[in-house]
């Protein structure tokens, strides 16, 4: 499949309690609070909605982010005014050298060929020192075979996505002047459940007039309060187990720009 540039605008939908409420199911968010300190600035490169811009601006941070859609970034500055957002390509930051303590890649890196060109671009507005935490599709997982299914059956709309491995990403790190400080995959529940939902749809054969493809990136669960609670308690334990945990959709990497 060849790189293809692709338009998230028609995925960005949600409200702003939906964005909230995503993140009390997202174990990277406790990557994230392990990781960071509200030391200078932080920029999420590729903000979408823009919720873990707001999320680090909650905690203390002084955030901001970078969105190549104008109007993704204007619908990120409705849901959350209090944050800031740069219109601006994450291949060409329009951010100087060394000046970012915190940075974020969540997604990003996987719909591009030349993923190095873009870790290089967010390594050099790091400052030393400073912490990159970075995600990628897990090669080994059940997610490149949903994808497969997706594309052969038509609901794939995101263009381009390659999968990694924990060395392929490591080698990507290391060769932009990282230091690495732990890799490891999440969301495990998340790629389980999806799973589960292509083959119950498969088997019952549900059939839909409407032409739109289905939302794939993000699996919404019940939003009852119970759920909200007991569900990233499940998560947590689930992805706690290490055989398990390697099947997690995600690999998530937290490194650090060598002096």
């Amino acid at each position: 499949m060849t790189e293809t540039i692709v338009d998230f605008r028609k995925r960005m939908v949600r409200s702003r309690q939906q964005e909230l409420e995503s993140l009390d199911y997202d174990s990277l968010r406790r990557v994230i609070d392990e990781s960071l300190t509200a030391t200078g600035w932080s920029l999420e490169a590729g903000s979408g909605l823009g919720r873990y811009v707001h999320y680090l601006e909650i905690r203390g941070f002084a955030s901001v982010g970078v969105e190549i859609s104008s109007e993704i970034a204007k619908k990120a500055k409705r849901l959350f005014p209090a944050s800031d957002f740069i219109v601006g390509d994450v291949r060409q930051l329009p951010i100087r050298s060394d000046c970012i303590r915190n940075l974020l890649s969540l997604g990003v890196i996987e719909h591009f060929v030349d993923s190095q060109a873009l870790v290089t671009e967010s390594t050099r507005v790091l400052q030393t020192n400073g912490v990159m935490v970075i995600t990628v599709p897990n090669q080994y997982s059940f997610w490149p075979y949903i994808r497969s299914y997706l594309q052969r059956s038509g609901k794939w709309d995101i263009g381009y996505e390659r999968s990694l491995t924990r060395s392929e990403l490591r080698a990507i790190l290391e060769t932009s002047g990282l230091q690495i400080n732990s890799v490891r995959e999440i969301k495990a529940i998340s790629s389980v459940m999806q799973l589960l939902m292509l083959m119950i749809q498969k088997m019952v054969s549900v059939r839909t007039l409407n032409p739109e493809p289905l939302p794939l990136r993000d699996f919404y669960l019940p939003r009852e309060k119970a759920m909200r609670k007991v569900l990233p308690l499940i998560s947590r334990i689930i992805d706690s187990v290490p055989i398990v945990s390697r099947l997690g959709f995600l690999i998530v990497a937290v490194s650090c720009k060598s002096p």
